[in-house]
């Protein structure tokens, strides 16, 4: 018996699909056996600068909150996160670096889009960088929400490896209504639920899963069926069921245009464009800009609100006179969108994508190689995020100011 093509070809896609889940599912154990992701540990050095605070200082509050630092069997002095943010909170007010943000009624939540139609940008990288920096580095205690919207769960990696593994509930879940509530849980429990808690104790997300990829075929077929009001509005109205519990929220989209992706501009309140400074890739996004303003009367024609700002993000950028040019002239056409900051080409942030971790949520010691680029990582990190945060806080002054 002769066997047809389309046979053939549906036993090629699913030995195509045996293959990626074999070898994803290597892949996964292989790094969770060799890094088990634990609580970013300081020294007594870095704990002390980090809050501000003489060594002694710093003993004596580890003592009245019945803290060992040196419990560990090699005796070594060592606070985790979450001990050193019980430090910080036990400080008096004028000891702080900052006070904690409270939101005020007018001072809305901040949700930003990290999109590029454009792939190999660095989206979900800078996502998970700025996400962990926002949350750690800022003593303003921000509340930070990572979603991951893009199927392939790259950034669900980093913080909710065991999400899909273990049933919890995914963006795609919430969005196609995959679920049912529990007696007395309401849809805002079960969203507040699916925002999981990560190695940072103020920083959530709600991860995408492997079967998110059929929520275009899900959209698509609502869509003709008129099963929508709006097919754009929904992760909106997700995010409206915790809009108290965080203060920021970043959004990691696929390097597509698609439902998925539309959705989060909806829900976006401001849009960040990572750019890798080549040749390919400016012509990649400039063309994408040509065609963004069709996007956005969709969205408008939507009822979208406007962006309170948009801005590019340089990554990967390596320090030449060829990418130097290439900056000079995006200054030139992009003047007022170019964040001056840009995510440089780092090996310590590719170390450190490679074992689940961003230079914010990884201690110092599990850093393999030089710690002088460890660091260096970590304050090119810290610029590039103070560039979004002084956004934010203009926006939310701006806010403030409003009758």
């Amino acid at each position: 018996m002769t066997v047809s093509n389309i046979e053939k070809t549906d036993l090629a896609f699913q030995s195509l699909k045996q293959g990626a889940d074999q070898n994803r599912a290597r892949r996964n154990r292989r790094l969770l056996n060799n890094h088990q992701k634990e609580l970013r540990n300081y020294t007594r050095n870095e704990a002390s600068t980090y809050l501000d605070i003489d060594v002694k200082t710093l003993d004596k509050y580890c003592k009245n909150l019945g803290i060992d630092p040196r419990r560990h069997e090699d005796s070594k002095w060592s606070l985790d996160i979450k001990e050193l943010y019980q430090v910080r909170d036990s400080l008096p007010t004028e000891m702080r670096k900052e006070p904690v943000f409270k939101r005020s009624e007018k001072q809305e939540l901040q949700v930003i889009v990290i999109q590029n139609q454009k792939g190999g940008v660095g989206k979900t990288v800078s996502a998970a960088t700025i996400g962990s920096g926002l949350a750690t580095e800022f003593h303003q205690e921000y509340r930070v929400g990572l979603i991951d919207m893009d199927g392939q769960a790259t950034l669900s990696m980093y913080y909710a490896t065991e999400a899909e593994n273990i049933g919890c509930l995914s963006v795609g879940d919430l969005i196609m209504g995959n679920y049912e509530l529990d007696d007395g849980e309401t849809l805002k429990d079960a969203v507040s639920d699916s925002f999981l808690e990560t190695t940072i104790p103020n920083l959530r997300i709600l991860p995408a899963s492997q079967s998110d990829r059929a929520i275009e075929g899900w959209f698509h077929e609502g869509v003709f069926n008129q099963k929508f009001k709006s097919p754009y509005t929904l992760l909106h109205n997700i995010i409206e069921q915790v809009k108290d519990e965080f203060d920021v929220i970043l959004i990691d989209t696929p390097p597509s245009l698609n439902y998925t992706t539309y959705n989060a501009y909806y829900a976006a309140t401001s849009i960040i464009f990572p750019l890798a400074t080549t040749e390919n890739d400016i012509d990649a996004t400039c063309s994408y800009f040509g065609y963004v303003p069709q996007v956005w009367t969709l969205l408008k024609n939507a009822n979208h609100q406007g962006y309170d700002f948009m801005k590019i993000l340089l990554t990967n950028h390596k320090d030449s006179s060829t990418t130097t040019e290439l900056q000079n002239n995006l200054n030139e056409s992009f003047a007022g969108f170019l964040y001056p900051s840009q995510f440089k080409s780092s090996e310590a942030v590719r170390k450190a994508t490679s074992l689940l971790s961003t230079v914010f949520d990884m201690s110092k010691s599990e850093y393999p190689n030089s710690k002088a680029s460890y660091h260096a990582a970590q304050e090119n990190g810290y610029e590039v995020t103070s560039q979004l945060q002084r956004d934010l806080v203009k926006v939310w002054h701006q806010q403030d100011q409003e009758q």
